[in-house]
């Protein structure tokens, strides 16, 4: 089995090398991760939903053990509440997954869970603080199937990694560097590093709407009677602002707020902004207080901003990494393999995008297990094929159901096929 470097210490990244370790039985896996946020910091991020699928992954990767203290951290949503205009009764929609399923849907916080998947790697394995000038990769040798892959720099030189006495030596690099991942534009365009000074990043889908996003220390049952019902998470959607809060583990609550570009003047709320996360605050409730008046009461999610911690909000625009018919995850000389957010970064309405990051690590380190395949790099192809149709598929359904409950409208829900996957 070769050396593995995870470029990476997200969420996906992180899971992925704790699968290849407790499931490939591979030892010799490093993650590097470029921002100097420690896996102590449990305010980090916002929130991840979990489902079904979620958890049969991440008890392949870390037993019951892993899957209680998510349960223990998190909270179990039990139903979904749309609040409506004009006073009217909240519309109901129970979450059927546990009684379908036997596993519950669960809201946990970010960090927590970052936190809780780090621990099953040793310490040393993790190298925070470097890897940021990371651009593509280079082979010692192009003929030896056990050649070194070198990170490289804008300049073609390499990116030294660790420290003299944990030099990483890779042969496979993972790329789970997220949403503008460096390593799909090598995979996509079929070259290993652009060429000196151009640093062209993939093309992503921009859905028009910014996304303004945090977990904060306070009770939903504390904003009124409506909001008293315990698991539930409640949702208001409108083309031009969309809201959603739900509980998320001891005593927190996650909100969400979506905000469409305007179609006339093409204004972006917050695009000069996002850094200035106090003013980015102050802005969105001027915004969000503008928008509350009869029949719309916004005056729920204005208090769960007010409480928030500006330097816990988080603003991003809504991207995809489209996946189409053709795409690969892995490189042409099977050296790279993306995972995560690098591979299907996805519209969140059906809040699967660390679900299927989970699935990705499982299923790939299930194709590596105990070199089942004499050839890694027939392993990585079979894990692109397995993978594509299914991330093409959510990623179709997501935006979808995004659409039309923006516009009020009931789409077809497909969550019984997406639990139903299986390692």
């Amino acid at each position: 089995m070769p050396n593995i470097l995870v470029v990476g210490g997200g969420l996906a990244g992180l899971a992925t090398a704790a699968a290849l370790r407790n499931i490939a039985n591979i030892d010799s896996v490093a993650v590097i991760e470029s921002r100097d946020d420690a896996l102590s910091n449990e305010s980090a991020g916002a929130a991840i939903q979990l489902g079904p699928n979620a958890f049969k992954a991440l008890k392949a990767i870390g037993g019951e053990t892993l899957i209680e203290k998510i349960y223990e951290a998190g909270s179990e949503l039990k139903e979904n509440l749309i609040l409506l205009p004009g006073g009217a009764p909240p519309l109901s929609m129970p979450n059927t997954a546990k009684a379908d399923t036997d596993y519950p849907i669960v809201l946990v916080r970010w960090g927590v869970l970052r936190k809780l998947l780090g621990e099953m790697l040793p310490e040393e394995s993790i190298l925070f603080g470097t890897g940021s000038d990371i651009v593509g990769y280079a082979l010692d040798d192009d003929e030896d199937s056990n050649a070194v892959v070198r990170p490289v720099n804008k300049d073609g030189q390499q990116v030294e990694i660790g420290t003299p006495s944990s030099t990483v030596s890779p042969q496979l690099i993972i790329g789970a560097d997220g949403l503008k991942s460096v390593f799909r534009d090598r995979i996509q365009t079929g070259t290993r590093f652009p060429e000196k000074d151009s640093q062209r990043p993939s093309p992503l889908k921009d859905n028009g709407r910014v996304n303004i996003k945090a977990a904060v220390r306070s009770k939903l049952n504390e904003l009124g009677e409506t909001f008293a019902k315990e698991g539930a998470t409640f949702g208001q959607f409108d083309p031009k602002l969309a809201a959603f809060a739900g509980p998320a583990g001891r005593e927190y609550t996650y909100w969400a707020i979506s905000v469409a570009d305007d179609p006339e003047t093409g204004s972006k709320f917050l695009s000069d902004h996002s850094e200035d996360k106090s003013t980015s605050k102050n802005l969105l409730l001027e915004k969000l207080k503008a928008a509350s008046s009869a029949p719309v009461d916004r005056n729920w999610i204005i208090s769960l901003v007010e409480q928030t911690d500006p330097s816990a909000i988080l603003v991003d625009r809504s991207l995809e990494a489209t996946v189409e018919e053709g795409n690969s995850f892995v490189s042409n000389d099977g050296r790279v393999v993306l995972v995560g957010d690098a591979a299907h970064a996805m519209n969140p309405a059906y809040g699967q995008s660390a679900s299927f990051a989970f699935e990705d690590a499982v299923t790939l380190a299930l194709l590596l297990k105990d070199g089942s395949y004499s050839d890694v790099a027939e392993a990585l192809k079979e894990y692109s094929n397995k993978r594509i149709g299914r991330c093409m598929e959510i990623q179709r359904r997501s935006e979808e159901r995004a659409t039309k409950a923006m516009r009020g409208e009931r789409t077809e829900d497909i969550s019984k096929w997406i639990y139903s996957w299986v390692p």
